[in-house]
């Protein structure tokens, strides 16, 4: 390995210990307890040489919402591909996304706006640009498989998220009754009963 090469592994990997310490941080107190300084001194650095690596605060969670959605797509296109019945795919790919919030609290409400720290609407839609279209793909799939018409595919998705995002958050802060299994049922039910209701709308 070059010196070159060696000094971008090791930008890298302190770039990577920068977003571990804020993470952290969040996990111990909130994310509007994240600062450039404490940060800093997570990993005992300077503030300013955090700054070398992130412009401010925002642009440190930016890259942590980014990596977050990154992953949850990773999860969900592995669970994609352990069925080739669309149906069965949707629900593998929904429980991918559970098990991803579930696992990954503090960062699930940062990629959601549920961590008290507003961040610029243009590039967390672009985060989550390829999770609702992996989705979307999914269900017309899905619709040409039952033979029934979706006019609106992106707002189909829409629907979908917000089940899953609806009885997540709830379930995150401990607002379904019996917790979190009885909440992943709900989420498995109220797909199940979304997708009997496209299908009888086209017969109707």
């Amino acid at each position: 390995m070059g010196i070159k090469e060696r000094r971008e592994r090791e930008r890298q990997i302190t770039r990577q210990a920068i977003l571990d310490a804020a993470l952290q941080i969040a996990r111990q107190d909130s994310w509007s307890a994240v600062t450039i300084r404490k940060v800093g001194e997570q990993i005992e650095y300077s503030g300013p040489m955090v700054y070398e690596y992130f412009a401010n605060k925002e642009a440190m969670l930016l890259a942590l919402l980014q990596t977050g959605f990154e992953r949850l797509l990773e999860a969900m296109q592995q669970a994609r591909i352990r069925s080739d019945e669309f149906e069965v795919q949707m629900f593998d790919m929904a429980n991918a996304y559970w098990d991803f919030a579930v696992h990954n609290r503090e960062l699930y409400q940062l990629m959601h706006g549920l961590g008290g720290v507003p961040l610029d609407r243009e590039a967390t839609l672009l985060a989550v640009h390829d999770v609702c279209d992996l989705t979307q793909k999914v269900l017309i799939e899905w619709s040409q498989e039952v033979e029934i018409s979706l006019p609106d595919p992106l707002g189909a998705t829409e629907i979908i998220w917000s089940l899953l995002h609806g009885l997540v958050s709830l379930m995150l802060v401990d607002r379904i009754h019996d917790g979190e299994q009885r909440a992943r049922n709900l989420m498995q039910q109220a797909i199940r009963d979304q997708l009997a209701a496209w299908k009888n709308k086209e017969k109707s």
